[in-house]
């Protein structure tokens, strides 16, 4: 017998179900029986904490907004290191979580979500490329960029790089790495001078001397 829970406890269980049978499904094989079947109880369980399916895709967008944004914007004073943190979070979550790829990149989100779910998850893309743009336009004001690159093309390759780890195979754990690989390799294209000077960087305190 399924363990009855709290109502929002099982609401944010099934968000997190939908995400999980749109990663391995994708949203043309999205239904309320896959649902149910990944939490555990009957169709008409599922419909007693959201009235309609498209109720719960909604609720998977609001997961995904939780995932993506949780900790967003980072408190990093380097627009090119606050960047960087941006980058390697998202990819993280992302890959901890293939359902937000899934969703936020899917082209049949319009036939499985109400058109205020559609602007949402464009929203979360506008407000990631803003950011992204933002950083760059604060390291260009602030002389950090290469003299040869402008945020324009800057933001290109970030957004592009992104998107390629996004949507990439995350198993074999030689790519494991790829995305702080791919980071060091953007700046230092980016960063005037290079990779940040390791004197600017946080440095571990000294052990003491030994008794």
């Amino acid at each position: 017998m399924n363990e009855r829970k709290p109502a929002g406890s099982r609401r944010r269980e099934i968000a997190g179900a939908a995400l999980k049978v749109i990663a391995e499904q994708g949203l043309a094989r999205f239904t309320s029986l896959a649902i149910a079947r990944e939490v555990g109880v009957s169709d008409a369980a599922l419909f007693r904490h959201f009235p309609t399916k498209e109720a719960i895709v909604l609720a998977a967008i609001d997961r995904v907004e939780e995932i993506l944004f949780t900790g967003f914007p980072p408190r990093v004073d380097d627009p090119v290191e606050r960047l960087g943190t941006f980058f390697r979070r998202r990819i993280a979550v992302i890959r901890e979580n293939p359902g937000v790829a899934r969703l936020v990149g899917s082209e049949q989100l319009a036939q499985a979500a109400p058109p205020e779910g559609v602007a949402r998850v464009a929203g979360f893309r506008r407000r990631s490329q803003a950011f992204v743009r933002e950083c760059l336009d604060e390291a260009h004001s602030r002389g950090l960029l290469a003299d040869d690159v402008g945020p324009e093309e800057a933001a290109v390759l970030v957004l592009g790089a992104l998107l390629a780890l996004a949507h990439g195979p995350a198993a074999g754990r030689p790519r494991a790495q790829l995305p702080e690989r791919v980071w060091r390799a953007l700046e230092r294209v980016l960063r005037r001078g290079g990779r940040r000077p390791a004197t600017s960087r946080p440095t571990r305190p000294r052990p003491g001397p030994r008794s």
